[in-house]
């Protein structure tokens, strides 16, 4: 399947979502906004996906904000006051809030720059992966705006409130070996090999199960906010249901018949 902005792609289970306006950077258009929201409304709705993907086209994974586009608005006097900016926001929030909380795995592959909300964009993503020529970069401060992409929320959780608050102060550009360092990508690999990576990877979180990964997420999510007993309690909850599943008795009855796990991650 395939729209002007986002193709979107299906391999068994893992759904490739791949941002396709390389003349722009894959720029956060509106038609790119658009496609995005509808393709993460769509994936969650579907009980049979299994772990999705998300990339750019044309050596470059999000440049942010359609700069070329704010100008134009601001020129024909469509921006008057914070009321016009406000929902846009919102529509923003609304479908990066749900590509965050998917209940199947999301890996983002960034080959080239991640810059701005393009940056929020990629750390949406529960494995980050770059090619070696992927740069992060929170250059709101050049234009005299505030990180958006829910990146207050997780760069200081990803690399620290001090290396976060650098980045957000200076606009500076992190090359992908250094973006390895501070923890932003997990690996870095060659543009060619970036995406049948983030494809190994995807395949082999599919055959885990559902409800213990969606649990997982939910939780690992709050670990940095709540206390060691507030974690312990939702960790007891959370493993009751698990281990009265389906997948949990027949994983234990593989074991015991010394067969290969469906899960195995390597």
């Amino acid at each position: 399947m395939m729209s002007d902005a986002i193709l979107i792609t299906r391999d068994d289970g893992v759904v490739t979502l791949t941002m396709n306006e390389p003349g722009s950077r894959n720029a956060l258009s509106d038609a790119m906004r658009e496609g995005l929201s509808a393709a993460v409304q769509g994936i969650a709705r579907d009980d049979t996906v299994g772990a999705v993907i998300l990339t750019g086209t044309g050596g470059v994974f999000c440049a942010g904000g359609d700069l070329k586009k704010m100008l134009a608005n601001h020129k024909a006097g469509l921006v008057a006051g914070a009321e016009d900016i406000l929902p846009r926001m919102k529509h923003l929030h609304g479908w990066i809030r749900l590509l965050r909380d998917l209940p199947v795995p999301v890996i983002t592959a960034v080959d080239g720059p991640a810059y701005g909300a393009g940056l929020g964009l990629a750390l949406t993503g529960d494995i980050i992966l770059a090619s070696d020529r992927a740069s992060f970069n929170a250059s709101f401060c050049r234009v005299g705006a505030v990180p958006d992409g829910n990146l207050f929320y997780s760069l200081p959780r990803m690399i620290g409130l001090q290396r976060a608050r650098e980045m957000f102060y200076t606009g500076r550009t992190l090359e992908a070996a250094e973006a390895l360092r501070v923890g932003i990508c997990m690996e870095v690999t060659t543009p060619e090999a970036l995406l049948p990576r983030a494809q190994d990877m995807a395949r082999m979180m599919c055959n885990s199960s559902r409800t213990a990964f969606a649990m997982t997420k939910a939780i690992s999510a709050r670990a940095m906010e709540l206390d060691s007993d507030a974690l312990l309690q939702l960790e007891a909850q959370a493993q009751s249901i698990c281990l009265t599943s389906g997948y949990h008795k027949d994983a234990i009855d593989r074991f015991t018949r010394k067969e290969a796990p469906k899960f195995d991650f390597h």
